[in-house]
């Protein structure tokens, strides 16, 4: 017997997945209304956390703030009849009970292969669990009551359909007359619509009346919902049938499925969006979490009943996820492969993903079996010009802009007017998609990959390319001065989003022989690379333009990507390679006579010859570079070269000359609102008063270079900034957060490559193991952390020598036993970098 419960005002129908009101549908999601059966199907019971979290998330591992949401859901729910609010009572740490009425209504027998209510629907039967998607439809449930039409769109395969029936079963007992489902695939001729709508509800053709007409009649006094399957191909015939049934008729919904509104009074829209990912670096139990994930795991059961969720297979289920866009049918197609591939296989065979996702369920109509069928269906759909832009589309990464787009269009001979009103078609017809704000657009992964072949087939690829790597060229050009200006936030965000595009512009001058383009691209984009932490990553591709054999003469394009590259190598402390790039650099700017670069060159070997312990050479270069930078009226190129003769002061311990050229500096970065340099001079002048024992000066300083640099996204400059706040922290003897400043460092310095910063963090952090009591691990990472130096050329500045010598020595009388100490010393110098970055961070200390 299929069980109905009545609850007061209230009634619970399980099986449909609904709680109605009156007869009228609750907002309540699927997992709300199961958690609410388990609950009253033992009422007045108590029912443990467990076995609710069982009935609602079957095969799934959740947390219980998921139950806590729900339930919240459900007294929210309640609320809406007297006392109802208090109808669902929490045991502490145990579980709920319901003790509203509950009364178990009559029930009717159920046959399972035949639905509930079938002479009140033709809902399709569907043979697979409905995973996620709950807020989704409990919001449709709140607008079918005062709508008329609502129309779900997105691209295919992004479950339109699915949702629809969904929410169309939950809503069965809401409609007196029935819920009735016309599916419009199937159809080729347009004026076929009506008939498919007729033969579903069995209305006959009347002489003298045409079939709508007829229909119009049946309906008129009718309170039913119909829902109109893939409407797309039959735009116009299913905007006039709705336009028809919603003027002639009262009580009529109507739900429509299509990548494109039907553009009818009365129409609200409903964009239907992918699945939810999850994080690329969660855990198993995170990762599990994700709607996107649940759907391919529930899919992957049909094919491997005991498919799970294992550390690496999560991580590989997660990339899947991620790499198809959480698009629900390329989702199902990519888990129907677990039959035959590991998880892992099947991420690396995504790059032929057109050739991989095949073969779907035989249930399916042939365009939802393959992958490639999908997008074909909405490709024939477009005009010729749509057509174009969408392959032209295709060249950019990440998104773009309209004024990007109206560049790359003019390779199709697309005027600037002409992609706007294109871009609009195909933003309706969700095949590109828009960002709230609405200044940029994009496209799915998967879609972008089809419009790409589109693109290659159409022979103007090359060209398109072309005007691709002009537009992000003048756009990074445009933006390199700009990162030493008040604009600089501004910019940043701007390189940021377009991050993947020069990504794209770099690789294709490299695929092109465009060695002077990619030379200009990479000697403009250093200040964005250091800035947002890419540093491995733009050596890289500063190293592949460099060594094309056509970008080898000594031109200006070489000169800055040199510098570019040379920047990049010294935040990384690969000081030979800074010193090779910079000498060259500097070599080229003096033949070509160019004062500026000169100076920037020689600012740079300035600064290595302080690391390397040079002080002479280190002051006799930056003098230089700030006696041109002067000559040049460079007031950017001044600041950078005071901060950098103050660097060569504190380092000799002449920190009154120190401070004055910091704060000189400071002003000039003031003035021309570089937040960056502004950081930098702050983050100088708070280690110029830690050195002279003001701790308070010292935190507020490096607070408020923290601050810039976090508000910057500027990841080296944060962890230097912590790990000076963590030197503050210990000299005060907050030993706790000093330890929690310096691993956070000391994350990010791992993260950019910075080996000088990690070498810095694990002698912190071994003065703070052995202010913990355990000298013996201490002095293991005292011995990895001095190893380091040594390889990358780094000594220990003689600034910073009396500190770490106090700490050193304070560890070993905590010891009590050179002989150990220096045994464990040893120890340290034989780990790996892994090893001692691992034995710095153990929790466990011993006291």
């Amino acid at each position: 017997m299929r069980k109905v419960y009545g609850l007061g005002a209230l009634q619970l129908d399980p099986d449909a997945g609904a709680l109605t009101h009156d007869g009228r549908p609750m907002a309540l999601g699927a997992r709300a209304v199961a958690v609410l059966t388990a609950l009253v199907g033992r009422s007045p019971e108590y029912v443990p956390k467990a076995e609710i979290m069982d009935a609602a998330w079957p095969g799934l591992v959740v947390e219980e703030a998921n139950l806590a949401v729900q339930i919240s859901a459900i007294r929210r729910a309640l609320a809406c009849v007297p006392g109802g609010e208090g109808w669902i009572e929490t045991l502490a740490r145990r579980g709920y009970r319901f003790a509203g009425p509950v009364v178990q209504l009559a029930g009717r027998a159920s046959d399972s292969s035949v639905p509930a209510d079938r002479k009140r629907t033709n809902l399709p039967q569907v043979l697979t669990s409905f995973i996620g998607r709950e807020k989704e439809i409990a919001e449709i449930k709140r607008l079918l009551p005062t709508t008329r039409l609502l129309t779900l769109t997105g691209t295919g395969g992004i479950g339109k359909t699915r949702l629809a029936v969904q929410v169309a079963a939950e809503c069965s007992s809401a409609y007196r007359d029935g819920i009735w489902f016309v599916d419009l695939a199937p159809l080729a001729d347009p004026t076929l619509v009506p008939s498919a709508l007729a033969q579903v509800l069995g209305v006959k053709e009347s002489p003298g009346h045409t079939l709508t007409d007829t229909m119009c009649g049946y309906l008129r006094g009718k309170e039913l919902l119909l829902v109109l399957d893939n409407c797309e191909h039959m735009l116009v015939a299913s905007a006039s049938l709705a336009a028809e049934l919603l003027r002639e008729t009262a009580r009529v919904t109507i739900v429509t499925t299509s990548r494109e509104p039907l553009h009818i009074d009365a129409e609200q829209t409903f964009p239907v969006t992918v699945l939810p990912l999850p994080s690329p670096k969660a855990g198993a139990v995170n990762i599990a979490r994700s709607d996107a994930v649940q759907l391919f795991v529930d899919r992957a059961r049909q094919h491997r009943p005991r498919f799970d969720l294992e550390d690496q297979r999560a991580s590989a289920v997660a990339q899947i996820c991620i790499r198809l866009d959480g698009l629900p049918l390329a989702l199902e197609l990519a888990a129907a492969r677990i039959a035959v591939l590991p998880a892992e296989e099947i991420v690396r065979l995504l790059d032929q993903r057109f050739r991989l996702l095949t073969s779907g369920s035989r249930n399916e109509l042939p365009r939802q079996q393959t992958l490639r069928a999908m997008i074909d269906w909405s490709y024939e759909l477009l005009e010729a010009a749509e057509q174009k832009l969408f392959a032209v589309l295709s060249v950019f990464a990440g998104g773009w802009t309209l004024d990007a787009a109206k560049v790359a269009g003019t390779a199709q001979e697309l005027a600037g007017d002409d992609v706007v009103y294109l871009l609009i078609a195909l933003i309706e017809k969700s095949l590109v998609i828009a960002d709230e704000d609405g200044d940029r657009y994009r496209m799915l992964e998967t879609v972008r990959e089809y419009a790409g072949e589109k693109l290659t087939a159409s022979g103007s690829a090359d060209t398109v390319r072309e005007r691709h790597r002009h537009y992000f060229l003048a756009l990074a050009e445009e933006a390199a001065p700009k990162l030493t200006g008040a604009e600089q936030v501004e910019w940043l965000q701007r390189l940021e989003a377009e991050h993947d595009n020069l990504r794209s512009a770099l690789d294709s001058s490299v695929a092109a022989g465009a060695n002077a383009e990619g030379l200009r691209l990479c000697g403009a984009l250093p200040g964005f690379w250091v800035t947002r932490g890419h540093l491995t990553e733009g050596r890289e591709r500063c190293a592949r333009v460099l060594n094309m054999s056509a970008a080898r003469q000594p031109t200006r394009e070489r000169a800055k990507a040199l510098a570019s590259a040379g920047v990049l190598a010294y935040f990384q402390s690969d000081f030979p390679a800074t010193r090779r790039l910079a000498e060259e650099c500097l070599t080229i700017w003096r033949e070509l006579g160019d004062r500026r670069g000169m100076a920037i060159s020689l600012n740079r070997l300035g600064v290595l010859a302080l690391e390397e312990g040079d002080f002479a050479s280190a002051r006799t270069r930056n003098e230089e570079s700030l006696a041109i930078e002067r000559e040049l009226g460079n007031l950017s190129g001044i600041a950078a070269s005071l901060n950098n003769l103050g660097n060569v002061a504190f380092e000799e311990g002449e920190f009154a000359s120190a401070e004055l050229r910091y704060a000189e500096s400071l002003a000039i970065a003031r003035d021309l609102g570089d937040q960056i340099a502004v950081a930098t001079a702050l983050n100088n002048l708070g280690t110029v008063a830690l050195e002279q024992g003001n701790f308070a000066g010292a935190s507020a300083m490096h607070e408020e270079s923290l601050a810039i640099r976090r508000a910057l996204k500027n990841r080296g400059g944060i962890g230097r900034s912590l790990h000076n706040l963590g030197i503050v922290a210990f000299e005060r003897g907050e030993f706790g957060a000093a330890r929690a400043l310096h691993d956070e460092s000391l994350a990010i310095m791992q993260e950019i490559g910075d080996t000088k910063g990690i070498a810095y963090s694990l002698e912190e952090l071994a003065a703070v193991v052995a202010a913990f009591g355990n000298s013996q691990r201490a002095a293991r990472v005292f011995g990895a952390a001095e190893r380091l130096r040594e390889e990358i050329g780094s000594p220990l500045p003689p600034i910073d020598r009396p500190r770490y010598d106090r700490r050193v020595a304070a560890a070993r009388a905590a010891l009590g036993d050179d002989a150990a100490f220096d045994r464990a010393w040893r120890d340290g110098r034989e780990l790996t970098l892994e090893q001692a970055v691992e034995l710095a961070q153990e929790e466990a200390v011993q006291r």
